[in-house]
């Protein structure tokens, strides 16, 4: 028993003391005849209700003294409080015991949680309920990779931490920081880094992690190859480009590839030419340090260190293009390209993915945002304009290269709230078409628009029922580009679009025939504004911008 508990129970029993001497008082009182001894009682009885008094007003400061050291404990234990998200996208049971099998309550995906306590087995954390905090236990599995890890110093600089992989933005840890590392989940890396009176637990990108607590460059986890020289040429070389950044190349050579080529190779790579967003022989030099402490301005010893291992790193090669940042972004992509342990491979198909959709898709390939202009997209066509960007085989949709084999073209989508992905509930804040849509984003993205909303922008903005036109359409859409969520005016109604050419735009949805069926539809811009969903103008096109 506390100490604060023992004065509380002296206090409540002389309360009751106080009572019963008060009850007695009056009964001998009421007994007397004389009004003297009446008025000498009295007295007697006022005496003792002031020794009374001042005894428990010194039990009172008692408590106020120890109440304020009761608290003053609590604030400093509230200096260690850590708080973060739930690591998964499902609700998570909360408990009223250690054992865990009393449940008593829910804990949603975006639901800031305090940690008290911390087991390997289970966590006692406070949860918002309503307008109060309630409290009680949970698997530690749910909010933690692991409960070990160690301590490190960000002596670098400035990273952004999320509040989980593939979702928005939660904090920034700055230098100086102190930096626990409970666990990695492949590209993100949980962390626990110090803000002002508490500890937050968040997700770092594992290449952050890399650079501005342990000062590695690249990524190295894997059988670093070589790509070979026609796939060099593949993803370092672009006529167009090489011409477009060079003036007085263009002036003599115009767009002739090979003319263009041969200058590259026997004079540009050593003069310090870029011919590609992918890399830039200069850049390469100045943005890893041990590179430039290796080669100097030995360009042309950059350019074979990439081919030999700075592809295969995931080096930063460029201001448009750092293959792991790419990666490690675009859980899409991981999937799809990183499964056989070849990284060279791996990591040249990456680049390949960048030129050819990821520019057009306006994805981010670097943290500043730079995407670049001064290219020709391999369709020939500019912007998000695109084609053979999405297919059907087996009634399994194909988009950008990722199947969305949880669900059949043909079949239904009829979840309400959650979708099925690769086997796990997940919340996509919505159901039927909107739910669909998101699941599509969350397929090629790792988040969706409601999950991670810092990711996604509007590129459309609102256009009132009755007031769309063809040009403001193929305008907005091709802005947009393939994985962007559509969603309409009046009765709204959620498409996600998979294609985009010069004459129209194909798009997947569910529930068009009101019996959430899951549909690929291809509309002209004149088709689709003349009709149904057309009329009904535009709430918003959300776009991944990572």
């Amino acid at each position: 028993m506390s100490k604060v508990q023992r004065i509380s129970d002296v206090l409540v029993d002389r309360l009751e003391q106080e009572k019963e001497v008060s009850a007695m008082d009056k009964k001998i009182l009421m007994k007397q005849k004389s009004v003297t001894a009446f008025e000498r009682k009295e007295g007697q009885v006022s005496v003792m209700k002031n020794c009374r008094k001042y005894f428990l007003m010194a039990v009172f400061a008692c408590i106020m003294l120890a109440g304020t050291l009761f608290v003053e404990g609590t604030t400093r234990a509230d200096a260690a409080t850590r708080k973060g998200y739930i690591i998964g996208t499902s609700n998570v049971r909360v408990y009223s015991n250690t054992a865990l099998t009393r449940g008593y309550g829910w804990i949603y995906p975006t639901d800031i949680v305090t940690v008290y306590t911390v087991t390997d087995r289970y966590s006692y954390v406070g949860y918002p309920a309503g307008n109060r905090v309630k409290k009680g236990y949970i698997a530690t599995s749910a909010i933690l990779l692991s409960t070990g890890g160690n301590t490190y110093k960000n002596n670098v600089g400035s990273f952004d931490t999320y509040i989980r992989p593939g979702a928005g933005k939660f904090g920034t840890s700055t230098k100086g920081d102190t930096i626990a590392t409970p666990g990695s989940d492949g590209a993100d890396a949980q962390v626990k880094y110090n803000v002002s009176n508490y500890y937050k637990y968040a997700f770092a990108l594992t290449s952050d992690i890399d650079k501005y607590v342990f000062g590695k460059t690249g990524n190295t986890l894997g059988n670093i190859t070589a790509i070979t020289e026609s796939q060099a040429k593949d993803v370092m070389f672009n006529a167009k480009y090489y011409a477009n950044m060079n003036p007085d190349l263009k002036a003599a050579f115009g767009y002739d590839s090979n003319k263009l080529y041969n200058h590259y190779v026997t004079c540009g790579i050593k003069e310090g030419r870029s011919a590609s967003p992918i890399f830039d022989p200069v850049y390469y030099l100045n943005n890893n340090p041990d590179l430039r402490n290796a080669f100097g301005n030995n360009y042309t010893a950059a350019y074979n260190h990439w081919i030999q291992y700075g592809c295969a790193e995931g080096r930063d090669s460029s201001k448009y293009y750092n293959g792991y940042y790419y990666r490690s972004r675009n859980l899409d992509l991981e999937r799809a390209y990183f499964s056989s342990g070849d990284l060279g491979y791996s990591y040249y198909r990456l680049a390949c993915h960048y030129l050819e959709y990821g520019i057009g898709e306006r994805r981010w390939a670097n943290s500043n945002g730079y995407i670049p202009t001064e290219i020709e997209i391999s369709n020939g066509s500019s912007g998000n304009v695109g084609s053979g960007t999405y297919s059907i085989s087996g009634n399994i949709l194909t988009v950008n290269g990722v199947a969305m084999t949880d669900y059949i073209i043909g079949g239904k989508y009829t979840n309400s709230n959650y979708a099925i992905v690769n086997g796990k509930s997940v919340y996509m804040a919505g159901s039927q078409c909107c739910g669909y849509a998101r699941y599509i984003a969350y397929k090629l993205y790792g988040c969706h628009d409601k999950s991670a909303p810092g990711k996604f922008k509007d590129v459309a903005g609102y256009v009132a029922a009755g007031s769309l036109t063809s040009q403001k359409l193929k305008s907005a859409v091709t802005a947009a580009g393939v994985g962007a969520h559509f969603r309409t005016n009046g009765s709204q109604h959620s498409m996600s679009i998979i294609e985009v050419t010069d004459s129209g735009f194909t798009v997947t949805d569910a529930n068009s025939d009101g019996k959430n069926t899951i549909k690929v539809t291809s509309y002209t811009w004149d088709s689709y504004v003349n009709g149904k969903y057309g009329k009904r103008g535009i709430l918003y096109i959300k776009k991944y911008v990572g």
